[in-house]
């Protein structure tokens, strides 16, 4: 058939563009351009003259004359959610016709080439955002130098050029998807899952992992190229500014990456523009050999995340990985059925799509199963300290809930003793995986103050490990704790408690931002009551300090609990000892130390004998109250 590549008899002149379809698309889908250029007017001609942009942007896009390249480039980001939405719209509107069979036919009935209707097409839909970019950048320059009587030129040509590179990927990926369907209602679905398709099968391997693999954590380095392949993410989190006064745009990579994508795609959509049947107008997915793996795209989604929902539901303690796999299955096998549905255009799919199911669900059971048997050993896997450059152990909160107990974080723990430690955790994790961890409290009165006691609970617990070989090594795990487990050495909770407590470890922690030859400005005793706290001047906090340090380093003081047990209220007091420092070579200038300054808060406890010995010397032994006895 001539039409296998032309749209018209081969006796008749064949255009390579039709001037007549260019203004017809302009004039028909106006309400496209209209909207598009009027809210970029809003954003820009108007926000100028008025000095701001009224409610629909951030406050920080404020228009200062002083520094216009600020909200120029500030506003590039906006780009982001606009070009997006317009970008399928436009794609919709001037493809349509390949969804409607007799629009098709006539179409290709025009004395015109299929290249030549494609890039008419695809070259009023640029038209669509390329002139009211355009018209904008004018009615901008315009406003800057009469509000101003100047114009910032390089950063009004860097929001037209990241717009027009921003819409040029989004239209043509629009364009591309148009040609993988022939339903108008299925083409957004496309766009949308093109957009999103690597996010969407990262987090389908996400979902499985966490249940399936103990002690899984994400990549980092693999999010970062989920990032690079997710476009609208890729976008939002690159394109930024240095900030005033010194402004500059950062993230053009991506904008030039996108944009050369953006012509591939193009020239893609051409590619298969030319071989399309026209007899698939209507028809959800167009080519061939796109069918199967539409099939499987959708029943691999609507397995996992139909199925986990329904795990979580109906079989709430989750105990058994043999039920996940029967509700991920069943769920694969609806979704199978419905995306045959879809493609047949009828509900007798059973008998034709079994073989097809049967051979899906055997792949998804061969996937969970290398999940769920750890054949890669990623589950037991605990480095050699050999292959160790640094680690970073952290956990929940602990109390008491000072400046290190917040932070629960070990940054150069002990590493055979952290090894050791995540071995423990590995060696049980067959009783560990599946447990549930609640907290429990009961009623008791220490030292004649009623108060409630951790009876049992858990931590979460993470190691991070930077290796020798320059790669990294992360897992993350859920730590039952109670009095029995703490008490044996050998349990994950015995050992982490060990672990946190090891002498001079708290030292490093709460003196983490200390360096040789800060300023030691004073110290202050907090006290139940507000107006009970003490200061102390420099000489009686030199004291203090001195007797803190000494206390942490031989173990007496810094004591940090799993849980708030009996022996954390009797041992820890109310009491806070806040030292307040200068960093070295702060100015003398009052404000600009109070912008500098930086604290070291730490709970006393009673173990701490060279610290209290030296605050009963000053007579503030007085106001120490324990954890118990001010009912808190």
């Amino acid at each position: 058939m001539p039409c296998a590549r032309w749209c018209c008899d081969l006796r008749r002149p064949h255009a390579w563009l039709s001037s007549t379809l260019f203004r017809k698309n302009m004039v028909r889908f106006w309400p496209i351009w209209a909207l598009y250029g009027a809210i970029w007017f809003l954003i820009l001609p108007v926000g100028i003259l008025n000095g701001h942009t009224g409610t629909f942007l951030p406050l920080a896009y404020v228009y200062e004359p002083q520094a216009p390249q600020t909200y120029l480039l500030e506003s590039i980001r906006m780009g982001v959610y606009l070009s997006p939405v317009f970008g399928i719209l436009a794609a919709m509107a001037v493809f349509s016709y390949l969804c409607n069979p007799r629009a098709c036919g006539m179409l290709h009935a025009l004395p015109i080439r299929r290249e030549g209707l494609f890039l008419t097409n695809y070259l009023s839909g640029l038209a669509f955002f390329l002139l009211p970019i355009l018209c904008v950048a004018v009615l901008t320059l315009a406003a800057q130098v009469y509000v101003s009587g100047t114009a910032a030129l390089t950063s009004l040509f860097l929001w037209a050029w990241c717009q027009a590179m921003m819409v040029l990927f989004f239209f043509s990926l629009g364009v591309f998807c148009a040609m993988l369907t022939g339903h108008l209602l299925a083409l957004p679905g496309f766009y949308a899952g093109l957009n999103l398709l690597v996010v969407g099968l990262y987090e389908v391997y996400e979902q499985l992992a966490q249940q399936l693999l103990f002690g899984y954590l994400s990549s980092q380095e693999l999010q970062r190229w989920v990032e690079w392949l997710t476009p609208v993410l890729c976008y939002s989190n690159s394109l930024g500014t240095t900030g005033y006064p010194d402004c500059h745009l950062t993230g053009l990579l991506c904008v030039f990456v996108y944009g050369f994508v953006g012509l591939v795609l193009a020239g893609l959509a051409l590619l298969l523009y030319r071989r399309r049947a026209l007899e698939a107008a209507g028809d959800v997915v167009v080519l061939p050999w796109l069918r199967p793996l539409f099939r499987w795209c959708i029943a691999l989604f609507m397995g996992v995340y139909l199925g986990s929902f329904l795990w979580q539901v109906l079989f709430p303690h989750r105990a058994l990985v043999g039920l996940l796999l029967a509700c991920i299955l069943c769920a694969g096998a609806l979704g199978y059925f419905v995306a045959e549905m879809l493609l047949r255009k009828t509900f007798r799919v059973l008998r034709r799509g079994a073989l097809g199911c049967g051979c899906f669900l055997a792949v998804l059971t061969a996937a969970f199963a290398v999940l769920a048997l750890d054949l890669g050993g990623y589950e037991s896997r605990v480095p050699e300290q050999e292959q160790v450059a640094s680690l970073t152990v952290e956990t929940s909160s602990l109390a008491p809930f000072d400046d290190a107990g917040l932070l629960g974080q070990l940054d150069q723990p002990d590493t055979a003793q952290a090894l050791a430690l995540h071995q423990a955790v590995v060696d049980r994790r067959g009783e560990l995986e599946y447990r549930e961890s609640y907290t429990q409290w009961e009623s008791s009165v220490v030292d004649g103050t009623p108060v409630d006691l951790e009876v049992s609970g858990y931590t979460y617990l993470s190691f991070r490990y930077t290796l020798t070989d320059g790669g990294e090594l992360r897992r993350s795990y859920r730590i039952p704790v109670n009095a029995s487990l703490l008490d044996d050495p050998d349990t994950p909770a015995g050992r982490l408690e060990a672990l946190v407590n090891a002498p001079g470890q708290m030292e490093s922690i709460y003196f983490r931002n200390y360096v040789e030859g800060d300023t030691l400005a004073g110290a202050y005793l907090s006290a139940p009551m507000a107006e009970d706290g003490l200061s102390f001047n420099s000489s009686e906090s030199q004291l203090l300090l001195e007797a803190v340090r000494s206390d942490l380093a031989a173990g007496r003081l810094g004591r940090h609990y799993l849980m708030e047990d009996r022996e954390r209220m009797e041992n820890c007091y109310f009491n806070d000892l806040t030292f307040t420092f200068y960093p070295t070579g702060a100015r003398e200038n009052a404000a600009t130390d109070r912008d500098t300054s930086y604290v070291v808060t730490i709970t006393l406890q009673t173990t701490a004998s060279e610290t209290l010995g030296v605050l009963e010397q000053l007579g503030a032994s007085d106001v120490l109250v324990s954890k118990g006895a001010a009912g808190f």
